[in-house]
């Protein structure tokens, strides 16, 4: 078996616009509180809770203090609540699962995500980007500690894309300030790769050395396992490497290995061992694919 050869590429899926209705998977739409109850986080298909990449939008209910809004989905600068001003509140989603921000209820006041700045803190308001579990706790001075864990899961993300260009809106705000900016096919760093590819890869499509690509690998056939190192690695997507014995793009020519994985903080290079399948060929490629999660 010769040296295998490195093949890395950005997995390509195009963002569709979201839909009006709630992420909340039913029945698992449910979050508790000794003083308030039970809050359903999915009423209604149409009125509840939708969990996006950057923010979210809809409502809460709960039997006892009625509706709660986590946010209208229209932060003024397209991205991120401010959180400064009554007509720009809401709960903000930093890509990696946690939340930040303020939902409010005419009748309960202020429910804070963002009250512990810890890193890795269990306790802070979060969900898994794998799995769509909430954890944690969000605090309303009126009616104390609600635990989002247990009974609560998005099924999905949301991410719009108004203008169909396989940029989500709120990633295309975040980096270029405006939609015209970038469009189908367009590389405004001039990389290789396209700006669409650099939104599914998270990677920085200002910044030529900013992209994703197999960079180290080296075998070890004793054990059957290959180390392989790519850059950039980013909280906000799951990764998963595959093997082919040929470079062709038909179904069934890639093939994962390893399993899907994530990692926990932003990286310049990400080093992954996986197993090297039996050979069926002189020669094996192998590439670092990522998705978006959920």
């Amino acid at each position: 078996m010769k040296t295998p050869a490195a093949l890395c590429c950005c997995l390509l899926a195009l963002a569709t616009t979201a839909p009006a209705q709630t992420t909340v998977n039913d029945p698992l739409k449910y979050a508790y509180g000794a003083n308030t109850g039970w809050l359903n986080f999915r009423p209604s298909a149409p009125d509840g809770v939708v969990v996006g990449e950057a923010f979210l939008s809809g409502n809460i209910y709960a039997a006892n203090f009625g509706w709660i809004s986590v946010g209208d989905g229209t932060p003024d600068n397209g991205h991120t609540y401010s959180n400064t001003s009554a007509t720009d509140t809401g709960v903000n989603h930093n890509g990696t699962g946690t939340l930040t921000g303020y939902a409010y209820g005419a009748n309960i006041g202020w429910v804070n995500f963002g009250w512990n700045a810890v890193v890795n803190d269990p306790n802070r308001p979060h969900f898994n980007l794998l799995t769509g579990q909430f954890t944690g706790y969000a605090y309303s001075a009126n009616t104390g500690w609600i635990n989002l864990a247990g009974n609560l899961t998005t099924d999905t993300l949301a991410c719009p894309d108004t203008d169909a260009d396989g940029m989500a809106d709120a990633w295309e705000m975040q980096k270029f300030g405006n939609l015209p900016a970038a469009g189908v096919g367009t590389d405004r760093d001039k990389d290789g790769q396209s700006d669409a590819a650099e939104y599914v890869a998270d990677t920085n499509p200002n910044d030529a050395g900013e992209y994703l690509r197999i960079t180290t690998m080296w075998p070890d056939f004793a054990n059957m396992q290959m180390t392989i190192q790519f850059r950039t690695a980013r909280p906000t997507r799951r990764y998963r490497i595959q093997t082919s014995t040929t470079l062709s793009a038909g179904p069934g020519a890639w093939v994962t290995t390893g399993g899907d994985f994530l990692t926990d903080i932003f990286l310049n290079f990400r080093t992954q061992v996986v197993p090297i399948p039996a050979p069926a060929g002189p020669r094996r490629y192998f590439r670092v694919v990522a998705e978006k999660p959920l």
